[in-house]
C-alpha cells in the first residue's frame, strides 16, 4: 500500500460518493417534507391532542428516515475508485482508504451477477484483486476489502481483496469502469466471470 498520495492527474476517476449523494438528497428532502406535512397541518387547522400525537410520530419516522439518508449521502460524498499507472485507488472515507500498486498484484479482474428477475441488464460487479504472496494477516487499511471465497478461476487465489461496485454506479459509468480497470491492469487481467446472485455482500460495496 502507498500512503499520503492522490491519484495522478490523468487517472480514470469514478466518484461514487458524489453520484450517490445526487441520488439520496432528493429522497431525503422529500422524506423531511412529508414528515413536516402533518405537524404543519395540525397548526393550520387546529387539530386536537390525538392528531398531534400521531403527527409527532409521523414526523419522527419520516424525519428520521430523511435525516439518515442525508447523513449517509454526506459521509460517503468523497468515495471514489480510480485507476492510474501506479495502481488501484480506493477511498470510502477518511478512515477507510488505500491504494494497491499494480506491481503488488498477481491478478486483477471482475466478478458480476445479474440483479433482478430475468435478464434485466442490471448488474452488480466486484473488482477482484490478488496480491503477490497472498493477503497479509494484519493490515487494518485493507482488512475491509479482504474476502475468502473459492474463486473457481485458474490463477485467482481464494483469499483476496474485493471492491464491490453498486448497480447505480454500473448504470452511470457503464463500460468505462471495466475498460479503465482492464487497460491499466494489462497482463494481470483475468477477465470477467459471472457468479450466482447473492455472492456480493452489502458490506463489500464501495458506497
Amino acid at each position: 500500500m502507498i500512503a499520503a498520495r492522490t491519484p495522478a492527474p490523468d487517472a480514470a476517476m469514478f466518484p461514487f460518493g458524489r453520484q450517490r449523494m445526487r441520488r439520496t438528497v432528493p429522497g431525503a428532502v422529500a422524506a423531511l417534507a412529508l414528515g413536516l406535512a402533518m405537524p404543519v397541518s395540525c397548526v393550520v387547522y387546529g387539530y386536537g391532542v390525538g392528531t398531534w400525537v400521531f403527527a409527532v410520530l409521523w414526523f419522527l419516522v419520516l424525519g428520521g428516515a430523511g435525516a439518515f439518508m442525508a447523513w449517509v449521502g454526506w459521509t460517503d460524498r468523497n468515495a471514489y475508485l480510480a485507476f492510474d499507472a501506479t495502481g488501484v485507488w480506493w477511498w470510502r472515507n477518511d478512515t477507510e482508504h488505500a491504494v494497491l500498486a499494480w506491481d503488488a498484484l498477481d491478478a486483477v479482474g471482475l466478478f458480476w451477477c445479474s440483479q433482478g428477475p430475468g435478464n434485466s441488464g442490471h448488474r452488480l460487479m466486484s473488482l477482484e484483486l490478488c496480491p503477490v504472496g497472498g493477503v497479509p494477516q494484519s493490515d487494518p487499511a485493507l482488512a475491509p476489502l479482504t474476502v475468502e471465497e473459492r474463486s473457481g478461476v485458474a490463477g485467482v487465489s481464494d483469499r483476496r481483496y474485493r471492491i464491490g461496485i453498486p448497480v447505480f454506479a454500473t448504470r452511470h459509468y457503464g463500460s468505462a469502469l471495466i475498460e479503465a480497470a482492464r487497460s491499466r491492469a494489462a497482463e494481470r487481467w483475468f477477465g470477467e466471470h459471472e457468479r450466482s446472485a447473492g455472492y456480493l455482500r452489502v458490506q463489500d460495496l464501495i458506497s
